[in-house]
């Protein structure tokens, strides 16, 4: 294994990492947000359809985001874990749990500024509404409406957790591979090898 000084002297958090991490992290998820969106498979596209359109529309956008959110947190927490220096004096197993907290950072601060994102905009949304008289009381949405949206807010949460589980191994895997100096150039190159 090919170790340099800095390695040995690392033992605290790398925010340098986690931060790299929430930003792929981020970036991945507003992109297929916006396709998905584009495609009518955004958080408000199923409460407005009737019958059973509905139901469906609420297991697309449930899929969509259950896509959406593992392919970021898999992504940020390998990234993370990746560029986490390793600490060559700790067994394996403890830097296993480095990279995994690296990468479950990630996925905690990405959660919580989608979330900040997703509650401002629902303010404003909310806001505007009661501004032009298009408020719905919560109080007369019907019941398939009201079934809709507790699935979907049920599988967000679902999902939220398989994330930060993603999040985790992605990390491990990440900093597993780093240390083990696995070559991903044959999967990772666009060029040529002649």
């Amino acid at each position: 294994m090919v170790v340099s000084e800095k390695t040995v002297l690392s033992h605290g958090f790398e925010w340098s990492a986690v931060i790299a991490g929430t930003t792929i992290a981020l970036a991945i998820s507003i992109v297929l947000l916006q396709f998905g969106s584009a495609l009518g498979l955004s958080a408000s596209a199923p409460l407005r359809g009737e019958g059973s359109i509905a139901s469906w529309g609420v297991i697309a956008a449930g899929i969509w985001l259950l896509w959406v959110q593992l392919l970021a947190s898999l992504a940020g927490g390998y990234t993370a874990g990746y560029m986490r220096s390793p600490t060559i004096e700790l067994q394996d197993h403890e830097n296993d749990i480095r990279d995994g907290l690296h990468g479950l950072v990630v996925w905690s601060i990405s959660t919580v500024m989608v979330f900040i994102a997703v509650a401002i905009f629902a303010f404003a949304a909310s806001y505007i509404a009661i501004q032009t008289d298009t408020y719905e009381n919560p109080a007369n949405l019907t019941n398939l409406q009201h079934n809709s949206t507790v699935i979907f807010t049920f599988i967000s949460g679902a999902t939220a957790l398989l994330s930060a589980v993603a999040a985790w191994w992605a990390g491990t895997m990440g900093g597993d591979h780093k240390r083990k100096v696995v070559d991903l150039s044959g999967h990772l190159s666009f060029r040529k090898k002649i």
